[in-house]
């Protein structure tokens, strides 16, 4: 009997800085069983590395890497899937430089998402997309055949949510009951299931996060995370921070996580 071969990620950067860390953690979780190599440059490649079938980038600078890091790779590489996650220092490139396509840039506040994208592509679930994929491309391929369910066997979850952006709050309750969950109303956490706390603006937020029923996951949301304010929050008890506008399936993603947690006895 044939076995499958084994897949291969080949990481190329820096992946133990603070924002790093969280991405190499993703590829785990997702790619279990997988190979996973790490190398700080295109000259530590091993030798033996020939056919990765995923390679990301860890940018975490501006112009940490030189413009024809791409052609190099996709000459030694031709069939590998690539992503460039990026830190928050990096968020210009897409305006100010060109080395990387923007079909592979992605957030890394928002590389989960898209590492499950890759991973069903590789296994030949999903259609690849190419390298020269515009930015509505992308939205159609990450929006396409994807069903998000948080009720079953006819429980569904009771969710709060605390935003003082009304518009906002409305959007994601409205989100949540697509999804199948339940909107708490009143003012008491004690009975919910999991909290979506609104966390713009930080600096006024910090100060008012009130002590949470033990036991009640609280899941945070933000614009624009830096890795300091992600580390902070979760001292103070939220679990997770997910970006505003990240691609849909991460928070269903981090609240489907949040109450399989809480339902562990």
């Amino acid at each position: 009997m044939n076995e499958t071969p084994q897949k291969t990620v080949l990481i190329i950067g820096n992946d133990q800085t603070s924002e790093m860390r969280p991405v190499l953690d993703s590829v785990r979780e997702i790619y279990g069983g997988a190979q996973i190599v790490s190398c700080s440059s295109l000259v530590a490649i091993p030798n033996e590395v020939t056919f990765p079938d995923l390679i990301l980038i860890c940018q975490n600078w501006p112009d940490e890497f030189v413009r024809h890091t791409l052609s190099e790779l996709v000459s030694r590489f031709p069939i590998s899937r690539f992503v460039c996650c990026y830190g928050v220092w990096c968020e210009a490139d897409g305006r100010t430089r060109t080395i990387w396509p923007l079909s592979i840039r992605v957030p890394a506040r928002s590389i989960s998402s898209r590492l499950q994208l890759e991973w069903e592509i590789i296994r030949g679930n999903r259609e690849a997309f190419p390298l020269t994929a515009g930015r509505d491309e992308i939205f159609l391929v990450e929006a396409a055949d994807h069903s998000f369910r948080l009720d079953s066997e006819a429980s569904a979850p009771l969710i709060k949510v605390e935003s003082g952006d009304y518009d906002y709050r409305i959007m994601l309750e409205e989100m949540l009951v697509s999804w199948g969950g339940r909107i708490a109303k009143d003012t008491c956490n004690e009975d919910a299931d999991l909290l979506i706390v609104d966390l713009d603006p930080w600096e006024k937020s910090v100060n008012q996060l009130a002590p949470q029923v033990a036991g009640t996951p609280i899941i945070g949301v933000m614009g624009l995370a830096h890795p300091e304010t992600i580390s902070a929050a979760k001292l103070r008890g939220i679990e997770a921070v997910i970006c505003k506008v990240a691609p849909e399936q991460e928070l269903f993603q981090a609240v489907k996580r949040s109450l399989q947690l809480k339902a562990i006895p």
